[in-house]
């Protein structure tokens, strides 16, 4: 009897299955749970192999402009504190090792770092390792730098055009630093009101024009009426239209540079492109606000000073190695130009000005800056920059020299060989 019923339950037990489902989920979530504490472990690897490459970038780059005198022994200290300071030693990696190599104008930095694991440590993986290689050219590259500044009567207000004289200034100071060869750096500066205003030297050029009547009814008609080469303070109005937006060289009579009467007092000169930099500093330092704004003359006029062929563009070089670049600084709307005195008028010219600099074969080289002080047209100036992180809305004159130190940054930044 106690055989059979022993026997019997023995058997109701062996065929019973109703706790199968909870064994086998107990035996199967330890390598569950260890997957995905592995996947998070992976995605914490993941993300410190990006912050780590990105600090090896900016190690690399924050000693690609040293000068060829300094050691690698000093390069890769300068290297390490910078990377430190990019990477923050300790947030998750340990164990952090940077090599600085310098080769044929290459710079190299190396860097690996142990990262430690969580979950993974079951597995037998206590650190899992990063590592980045970064490489740039230490070679300089030449710069040619076209300042097209607002001379007009509001910028004398503010503080501003003292502020511009001393950010033009920094800049000069900070490219000098970077000056190996005499033609490492080129400057070209651009005053502007109404007009442009060039060197009376230039009366007997053969792109010039004498014989334009200007027709902006708010003009005196003396002031409408063209200048005598014996006359001329060496003004220059808009060319014809379309040629008012262009940089193209001047050929025939209605792409010719118009001579035009000066019809507002003070204007500094231009000075085409060079490698005299105090002498762009000198000519910064004259500058007087007077006048009304007319910024397409004077962009279009700035780029052609970066445009070999053109009558002010003769030292700019059109070699593989020098970089482009124009900064724009007005602070108020169009008021002025050869025709009307409509701001949508004249802001239509400056529009077309900015669209054909980016598709015009040469003109689209160029990398353009444009700084709105206080005032002024702040869509279509930034429009006109090259892209919209060059442009800059300056609400104050203070503000004017951290801007043009930022800009000399991101000119003098080196590209990212591999």
């Amino acid at each position: 009897m106690f055989t059979n019923t022993f026997v019997s339950k023995w058997n109701s037990f062996r065929a019973d299955t109703r706790g199968n489902v909870a064994m086998m989920f107990g035996l199967t979530i330890i390598p569950l749970m260890f997957f995905a504490g592995a996947a998070i472990d992976y995605s914490r690897l993941t993300a410190e192999r990006a912050k780590f490459q990105a600090a090896i970038d900016a190690a690399a780059l924050s000693i690609v402009g040293a000068p060829d005198s300094v050691t690698v022994a000093e390069l890769q200290t300068r290297a390490e504190n910078y990377f430190a300071a990019a990477y923050g030693i300790g947030s998750y990696g340990n164990g952090v090792s940077i090599t600085v190599s310098k080769a044929n104008q290459i710079i190299t930095v190396r860097g690996s770092a142990q990262v430690e694991m969580t979950i993974m440590k079951v597995a037998g993986y206590d650190k899992l390792p990063v590592s980045a290689t970064t490489k740039v050219t230490a070679g300089r590259k030449k710069i040619e730098i076209a300042l097209v500044l607002d001379n007009t009567g509001s910028m004398g207000s503010a503080g501003k055009i003292e502020a511009l004289k001393a950010s033009v200034s920094d800049l000069i100071d900070g490219l000098k630093k970077k000056v190996v060869n005499p033609d490492d750096v080129k400057l070209s500066i651009v005053p502007f009101n109404t007009e442009v205003k060039v060197d009376t030297g230039y009366f007997n050029a053969a792109w010039l024009r004498w014989d334009v009547t200007l027709e902006n009814p708010s003009l005196s008609a003396s002031d409408q009426q063209p200048p005598l080469p014996a006359d001329w303070t060496g003004c220059l109005a808009d060319r014809d239209q379309p040629y008012d937006i262009s940089s193209e060289p001047a050929g025939i009579l209605t792409t010719r540079y118009v001579a035009a009467k000066c019809y507002a007092s003070g204007l500094a000169k231009m000075e085409p492109l060079t490698t005299d930099l105090e002498a762009i500093r000198t000519r910064a330092n004259s500058m007087v606000p007077n006048g009304f704004t007319n910024i397409a003359i004077s962009y279009t006029m700035g780029l052609a000073t970066l445009r070999n062929g053109s009558p002010f563009g003769a030292n700019s070089s059109t070699g593989a190695d020098v970089e482009k670049f124009m900064i724009v600084l007005t602070d108020g709307d169009n008021t002025r130009n050869r025709w009307s005195s409509d701001v949508a008028t004249i802001d239509t010219r400056l529009s077309s000005a900015c669209a054909r600099a980016k598709t015009d074969a040469t003109d689209k080289n160029v990398k353009s800056y444009t700084i709105r002080v206080v005032n002024g047209n702040a869509a279509l100036l930034q429009s006109c920059a090259s892209d919209p992180s060059k442009f800059f809305d300056v609400s104050s004159a203070s503000q004017l020299q951290p801007v043009f130190k930022k800009i000399l940054e991101s000119i003098q930044a080196v590209r990212i060989t591999s």
